[in-house]
């Protein structure tokens, strides 16, 4: 009994896992019974994520996992009357189901906030470096402009110096 309980729990998981993915990528099903049912100042919006298990608190996530598994006991008790789904079972599945949408939701927002924090450090690596590209530009013109100014400069007649010791003779130090 054991067994079979611990594949329920790890195939709930999966399927907690899956339904909110799933419903992550495109809630269409979600934004049509929305369209349904509610008129259209209280429609969602069309680039609203929010879903049966995506954005929702506990309460709306556990009664529409309880719906889904109501159903299929149902189900399951039409189609093999033998078999009848017992407490545990449908325990087990439902806090199965429930820790993969929690565990799928923290995996999802991790991804999406890490690509956030990369796209910010490549935009400021990109600021950085034509920030830096354009002050070597600048650093670059303005060295030549020096040399251009020793160039124009060096072509006037230069006026010998004298060495220290003339200038020492001449102030009257040396003999």
């Amino acid at each position: 009994m054991i067994t079979f309980e611990i594949i329920i729990l790890i195939s709930s998981l999966v399927f907690g896992i899956s339904i909110y993915w799933l419903e992550s990528k495109s809630n269409g099903l979600y934004k049509t019974i929305n369209k349904i049912t509610h008129s259209e100042e209280l429609q969602m919006k069309d680039t609203s994520r929010k879903g049966f298990f995506v954005e929702q608190s506990l309460i709306p996530r556990l009664i529409y996992v309880n719906i889904i598994f109501i159903v299929v006991c149902l189900f399951i008790v039409f189609l093999f009357p033998v078999f009848i789904p017992t407490v545990p079972y449908y325990v087990t599945a439902l806090i199965g189901t429930m820790l993969g949408i929690y565990i799928a939701s923290f995996i999802i927002n991790i991804k999406d906030t890490s690509e956030e924090i990369i796209d910010k450090v490549v935009d400021s690596g990109k600021e950085l470096f034509d920030d830096l590209k354009t002050k070597g530009q600048e650093a670059a013109e303005s060295f030549s402009l020096d040399k251009e100014e020793e160039i124009e400069t060096s072509n006037e007649p230069e006026t010998p110096k004298k060495s220290g010791r003339d200038r020492l003779k001449d102030k009257g130090y040396l003999k």
